[in-house]
């Protein structure tokens, strides 16, 4: 897709989209992670705002529980910030502990537990809410749009992270895209900024942010991989594991209170997520044993599912065996060992293998409801 050049200073241009989104009536409010991205966006926003006379700005965050130390200190001053109205919320929901086998989810700030054996307390003002998905963070009904407007709500989306985020923008026919069935629409008005951008104009215009992103830098974390999300959510992020070890070992130990085995994989790294091919097997054969013969029940369940799915899917279009190394194409870009790489921690959140559905929180603990159609995932 090619792209064309503006001509425009990115950062007045997304001051403006954001001051024509409070103009035309509609309810601003700033999903906030704790990211350098959402961070940018947030004091984008209040210029914004500031111009618009909106202040002071609407802002939501859940609360994740398990964060690299640096993230709620750092949202802690957000709502300090007498120019921003901070929504502290926590949902309780499933996040994916992507280094256990057995015990897949944890329960953010479980209920079932005492709350001495969470990682941190939550600060006091905190709400707690019952939806368990990101979706109904915002709804109408908590954050009311203005006669005529619409509640819209500003992520901070740089296209130039993935093709999949660039093709987002371009689908949607700009920045702004329709209201959604939750009842709100979604605005990514700093979608052609680069991350260095996002850290010259914290320079320039001395922005608070994550002092977690000093820690990754001073310990050599390449740029690509500092990162603000549940570290245990995706197994790619093993890599941070072993940085987060060295660097914080306290709060390393308490999250490893919380979530037994999570050293070995910082030690071991992806030799602790991934199947290991016997020199005598193939990686077909390597799927089956490890995905499905040794695996748990959902697992193996998970895995049988996707299996036939995919040799179905390469039947339709080849009538050469579905490869054991090369990638097809026209399959999705997989082969017995990307299956078995996908497969064998189970992908409860079908992050890595999209065609299965996600595991509801249901299947590991009963009563604890679904994800009603919504995103079970960080963002």
């Amino acid at each position: 897709m090619p792209q064309r050049k503006l001509g425009v200073d990115v950062f007045e241009e997304t001051i403006d989209r954001i001051y024509w989104l409070y103009k035309q009536g509609h309810k601003v409010v700033v999903s906030f992670s704790g990211g350098k991205d959402s961070g940018a966006m947030l004091e984008l926003t209040k210029l914004a705002a500031e111009k618009a006379g909106e202040l002071p700005v609407e802002v939501v965050m859940r609360d994740e529980e398990i964060m690299f130390p640096g993230t709620f200190e750092y949202a802690e001053r957000v709502y300090d910030d007498p120019d921003v109205n901070l929504n502290w919320l926590i949902a309780g929901q499933p996040v994916v502990n992507a280094f256990s086998r057995e015990k897949p989810f944890f329960w953010v700030f479980d209920q079932l537990l005492e709350p001495e054996e969470w990682v941190r307390q939550p600060p006091e003002y905190a709400e707690w809410i019952p939806d368990l998905f990101i979706e109904k963070l915002v709804t109408p009904e908590r954050f009311p749009p203005k006669p005529g407007g619409d509640v819209v709500v500003l992520i901070g989306v740089r296209v130039d992270e993935s093709l999949s985020r660039r093709m987002s923008v371009a689908s949607a026919g700009g920045f702004l895209t329709q209201k959604n069935k939750w009842g709100y629409r979604k605005a990514k008005p700093m979608y052609d900024w680069k991350e260095g951008d996002i850290w010259k104009a914290h320079h320039d215009y001395g922005w608070d942010y994550n002092k977690a992103y000093d820690k990754m830098f001073q310990m050599g974390v390449p740029a690509h991989k500092r990162r603000i999300a549940p570290p245990t959510l995706i197994p790619a992020g093993i890599d941070n594991l072993g940085f987060a070890l060295k660097a914080w070992p306290k709060w390393f130990a308490r999250v490893e209170r919380r979530l037994p085995g999570l050293r070995t994989a910082a030690q071991f790294g992806r030799r602790a997520v991934e199947p290991i091919r016997r020199s005598d097997e193939t990686w077909e054969e390597c799927f089956h044993r490890t995905c499905i013969d040794e695996a748990p029940d959902w697992i193996a369940e998970r895995a049988t599912k996707a299996r036939d799915l995919i040799v179905a899917r390469h039947a339709r279009h080849s009538s050469s065996p579905f490869p054991q190394v090369k990638d097809c194409i026209r399959c999705g870009y997989f082969s017995w060992r990307r299956l078995a790489k996908s497969l064998y921690m189970g992908d409860p959140f079908s992050l890595l293998f999209k065609q299965l559905p996600e595991v509801e929180p249901e299947y590991f603990r009963p009563g604890a409801g679904t994800w009603e159609g919504g995103t079970p995932s960080f963002g």
